[in-house]
Formats: structure tokens, sequence, C-alpha cells
């Protein structure tokens, strides 16, 4: 049976939050206006088009002229022609990745062989310019155009933005609100009660519940309304999961507040472990760009584990059972910050 005391406590960690609008904004609002702005912006990407640069030469042949022609023609280029000074500088500001030089009837690709779309646009070209010279592949092929359930990228970003808002509700939302109640020195005032100092942990944990109902149901009613988001997996695992990285977040903003007085210095502890999460635990973007032994160390990171079972269970329609490290990441936080909070926690 609950006590008095934490009961109290779990009604004040819901005052703080009903009575306070900005928070409500952040909460509820912020990841609906991130959804809408990148939703609309790349859920229906372009094809990918590249800015080439022509090396302009006197009394080029024939055979050139023909290649610019096709080059310009073709609607993926965006043929500019000039001196090398000119291209150069181009290039420089990003409005080009390749400068084609023809000598004679040959061709010289100048890129940074370093950049991933100039690379790409050099395939491009060379294919282009290969069959205005009459090459024939000896392979016939075609494209077939297939649609994958949960392949656009709403579909990714969604997963990523509820893990984003349970971690930055989490850690300001609770740290701020212990370091203030520190700094009024309201937590002496509870020290002289019978309350224990797990009882009121245990209701800033039981706050984060009722919160992550909010934002939950924010980001998965939007998702669904707004651009069909669909969960392949059990709606129940999705939702057990959130609860189990919500609470592991909250276990670590537990252990910054535990002896933090002043309100920039939780702000600023905040703002360093959740900014580089942001990076680099695949919120906006995958983390298939990153080095090997970078992906390997997100891994570890609580954000990273809860983005990426979010997305096992709504993408892929994975069950809990098929996410044992990804859930043994977020317990391990959960638990270890749990006890280091109670530990470390002082009234005053």
């Amino acid at each position: 049976m609950l006590k008095p005391s934490l009961i109290e406590q779990i009604k004040c960690r819901w005052r703080e939050f009903r009575r306070e609008p900005s928070a409500f904004f952040w909460v509820v609002f912020m990841p609906i206006v991130w959804m809408l702005a990148l939703g609309f912006a790349l859920s229906k990407p372009r094809p990918e088009t590249y800015g080439i640069g022509w090396l302009a030469a006197e009394g080029s042949a024939p055979a050139s002229e023909g290649v610019v022609a096709s080059l310009e023609k073709d609607p993926y280029l965006h043929l500019r022609r000039g001196t090398a000074e000119a291209l150069e500088t181009n290039m420089k500001r990003g409005e080009i990745s390749l400068i084609v030089v023809p000598q004679g009837g040959r061709y010289t690709y100048q890129l940074d062989a370093s950049n991933p779309e100039a690379m790409r646009a050099k395939g491009y070209v060379d294919d282009l310019i290969q069959s205005q010279a009459g090459r024939q592949d000896p392979v016939a092929t075609q494209i077939e155009t297939v649609a994958t359930q949960g392949g656009r990228y709403i579909d990714f970003l969604i997963p990523g933005l509820l893990g984003l808002s349970i971690m930055t509700s989490s850690l300001f939302g609770v740290g701020m609100t212990i370091v203030s109640n520190r700094k009024e020195n309201l937590l002496k005032r509870y020290l002289a009660t019978p309350m224990r100092a797990y009882e009121y942990i245990l209701s800033h944990l039981c706050g984060r519940m009722m919160v992550l109902a909010a934002e939950f149901l924010a980001v998965m009613v939007a998702g669904v309304l707004i651009f069909h988001f669909q969960v392949y997996g059990s709606i129940a695992a999705y939702v057990l999961f959130a609860i189990l990285g919500a609470g592991a977040f909250t276990s670590i903003a537990l252990v910054c507040a535990a002896r933090t007085r002043s309100i920039p210095m939780i702000s600023g502890v905040t703002n360093l472990i959740s900014l580089p999460m942001m990076m680099l635990s695949g919120v906006f973007f995958s983390k298939n760009n990153f080095p090997d032994w970078l992906k390997q160390a997100t891994n570890y990171l609580p954000l990273t584990a809860l983005n990426d079972g979010l997305r096992k269970i709504a993408l892929e329609g994975q069950g809990l059972s098929a996410l044992g490290f990804e859930a043994s990441v977020l317990a391990v936080y959960l638990v270890v910050g749990a006890i280091a909070a109670q530990r470390l926690f002082k009234w005053y």
C-alpha cells in the first residue's frame, strides 16, 4: 500500500507539470513541430541531382559539343560552363562537385575523392559519356520500384522524436525541479517530515510516467493522423519499452541533481549529456555513416538503445524478447542510476 507521503509527492509532481505552460509546450508541442518540419520536408525525397562543371575550351570537337548537349538535357544534372578559375570557385561554394575537362577524344574528371556525392556524380556522368560514345552494356538490366513497409523517412523519424522527447523531458524536467526545490530550501522542509528519500525519488519516477503519457500520446496521435504512421509490432511492447526508457533517463537526471545546488550547473550538466546523444544516437538520421568504432561505442548510450528498440518494434515488428541488448542497456542505467541517486542524494 502506498504511503500518504508518497501519494502527496506524486500529486505534487503532476501539479508542477500542469502549472508550467513552458513544460507543457516542450513536452507536447515541440516534438510535433519537429515532426511537421522534417516530415513534410524529407518524407518525399527528390531524386538526387548533381552540379557539374564543364571546362570551356576553344575549338572543341563536335563530339564534345554533343556530349555537352546530352549533359545539359539530363534532368539530374546542372551543368555550368566556365574557365578553370570560375569552376574552381563554384566547387569551393559547393555549387558543383565535379569538373569535366575535355581533352580531344578523352575526358578528365576533377573531383574530391573523399566526397561521396562527387564520386556518385562521376559515375553517373561517365555512364552518360560512355553511352554517348556508343557503349552498349553486355547484360540487360531494368529497375523495378518496390514499396517497403516502414521505409519512409517519417517512419524512421517518429520513434527517434519520441526517444528525444523522453530524454529531454526527463533530464531537464526532473533535474531542474529537484535543484530548484533545493535552492529554495524546500527540500529542507521535506527533511523535517517522516518522508524517506526513496519516496521522494520514487515520486519523480511516477511523475515521469504521467508526463510520458502526455508526450507519448502527442507524438503517436500526430504521427498517425498526419503521416499515417503505423506500429508493425506490439503496441504494448512499444509502450513498455518507452516506459523503460523514461525510467532510465529519470534515474540519470536524479543522479545529476542529487547534490547540485545551482540552476546553471544542472543546465550545463544536462546539456553536456543530452547534446552528444542528439548527434550520435540516430535521432534524425541513421548512424550508418559513422565509423565502425563509433557505431559500436554509441550502442551503449541510453538514447541509442531507446531509439533502436522503438524502431525495431515499430518498423520491424520485433517483440521484447528480441530486444535483449537494448533492454539490458536501459535497465543498467535505470537500476544503477536509482541506487546511486538514493546514496548520493542530499536534502540541502
